[in-house]
């Protein structure tokens, strides 16, 4: 019997980005540990696209917990970057593609927030910047899906 596919997604950003927004968004249940509305050590989830089982990390973008992206990080097939969109990308968002890249792990970049600045995003890189409204899930499913896409 041949076992289903399994997937590790982790989704990465910076504080207040969107991360535990779009995980929620994308899954069916969520597990969450918060304190006063900061994810303390990390989002999980996971949801099931077109047959495959995916498993949904989401880091916390606090700089105390920086730590923890290595935990979270291993063994990952790919990742998404969640960008506010009214910020920009921020250092520690760029310093996280360059790991990936260097890692050859497939990304992309969910350009956040359109609601609240819809101009596009300025990135110095060459990868697919999706734009994305987390709260109402708008392009969440369609960025997943790209992303799967370059797995296989």
């Amino acid at each position: 019997m041949m076992k289903n596919k399994e997937t590790k997604v982790v989704i990465f950003g910076d504080y207040d980005t969107g991360k535990t927004t779009t995980l929620e968004q994308l899954c069916d249940k969520i597990t969450k540990v918060e304190y006063k509305g900061t994810t303390l050590a990390l989002d999980y989830g996971n949801c099931i696209v077109n047959g495959e089982k995916i498993h949904l990390f989401a880091t916390p973008g606090h700089e105390r917990f920086k730590f923890m992206l290595e935990i979270i990080s291993n063994g990952l097939d790919a990742a998404i970057i969640v960008v506010d969109n009214s910020r920009g990308v921020t250092l520690a968002e760029k310093e996280i593609m360059a790991e990936l890249e260097e890692k050859n792990i497939p990304y992309v970049v969910f350009s956040n927030k359109q609601d609240l600045d819809d101009s596009e995003l300025e990135i110095d890189r060459d990868v697919d910047v999706l734009p994305t409204i987390a709260t109402e899930g708008e392009g969440l499913m369609d960025g997943l899906k790209l992303l799967l896409q370059k797995l296989n």
